[in-house]
């Protein structure tokens, strides 16, 4: 699990430098940060999920560290990647707006039938 951890970091890490030498605005940012960003979620749930194995083999010192890491990666993740020019961006938002639509949706009424 460690070596999956390492190589996800190494992936996100090439993703981070490509979007940061890539143009602003240009298809090749957009898709390094949407990879990026993917690949960053990758390691905080692989961090949460060592630490929850390593729990439950009661290795409690090193379940402390992992945990530590991936909730902290995933507190820094959600604070600090708000103006990204990926495919997230705003995506909350319209995830919300369409739930709200849909649950307040107007109810059509059958018209009545007017029989002969």
């Amino acid at each position: 699990m460690t070596y999956l951890i390492l190589g996800l970091i190494i992936a996100e890490l090439f993703f981070s430098v490509q979007s940061r030498t890539a143009v602003v605005g240009s298809r090749q940012r957009y898709v390094a940060l949407t990879l990026r960003r993917l690949s960053s979620w990758a390691v905080n749930l692989a961090f949460i999920g060592e630490g929850l194995v390593s729990v439950a083999t009661g290795e409690f010192a090193n379940a402390l560290w992992y945990l530590v890491f991936g909730i902290g990666g995933a507190v820094l993740e959600v604070n600090s990647h708000k103006n990204d020019d990926d495919w997230f961006n705003g995506r909350g938002t319209k995830i919300r707006k369409g739930i709200r639509r849909m649950l307040t949706a107007p109810r059509r009424t059958p018209a009545p039938a007017f029989g002969m």
